[in-house]
């Protein structure tokens, strides 16, 4: 795939794949935005190597995989977000690098991976409440609970927000607002991501190896 942002500085070029120093801001700040963190400039090389040489193989060899991808894409962003080069590239990449996190959760992942996760942070202060957190009773730090984690991930294999716990014989509503709700649910996605990024590029160099 030959970049259309000619105006741009190469900085990569090998095996028909150019790679202008534009590319390289574009992509930094789509990850930024998107994963909440900035990326130097050799890994950011490296993923847009990986992605060009990923698309390529789909395009040859699973069109219609792609297809579904780009629709899912036009779905959730826009028809502007399949239009714009790079964003679509990012886009695709981060939905098949989603299915080996999706596939992580639901097959592999199990409670004290995410106890220990949940032990590194220095707290997890959330509201209680007995009347559906019309009135909020205390806070409490959850970071070492266990049924709250149970519960939280429950919730998100279920696609539920029923935040419940027991506490001193009460069934009480853990008071999760949307914040919270993604910031938790992010340190799980980041974790998994960690634990699939080895097998995510061995897949991807097993797909696109010469």
């Amino acid at each position: 795939m030959v970049s259309i942002n000619t105006f741009g500085k190469i900085i990569y070029n090998k095996q028909d794949i150019i790679i202008t120093s534009i590319d390289l801001e574009i992509y930094k700040q789509l990850y930024e935005n998107n994963y909440g963190f900035k990326l130097d400039n050799n890994n950011a090389i490296k993923d847009l190597v990986l992605i060009n040489n990923l698309i390529k193989h789909l395009e040859k060899n699973n069109k219609e995989f792609l297809n579904r991808i780009d629709s899912e894409i036009s779905l959730q962003y826009g028809i502007n977000a399949i239009k714009d080069i790079n964003t679509r590239e990012f886009l695709r990449f981060s939905k098949v690098r989603d299915e080996f996190i999706i596939n992580y959760f639901r097959n592999s992942l199990v409670i004290e991976e995410i106890e220990q996760e949940f032990n590194k942070l220095e707290s997890l202060n959330l509201p209680i409440s007995g009347n559906n957190c019309l009135i909020i009773e205390e806070v409490l730090d959850f970071k070492d609970n266990k049924l709250f984690i149970k519960n939280f991930l429950d919730n998100l294999r279920n696609n539920t927000k029923d935040f419940k716990i027991m506490i001193n014989g009460s069934e009480k509503n853990i008071c999760i607002d949307e914040i919270n709700f993604r910031s938790i649910e992010q340190l799980i996605i980041n974790y998994i991501r960690s634990e699939t990024d080895e097998e995510f590029k061995y897949f991807v160099y097993d797909k696109t190896k010469n």
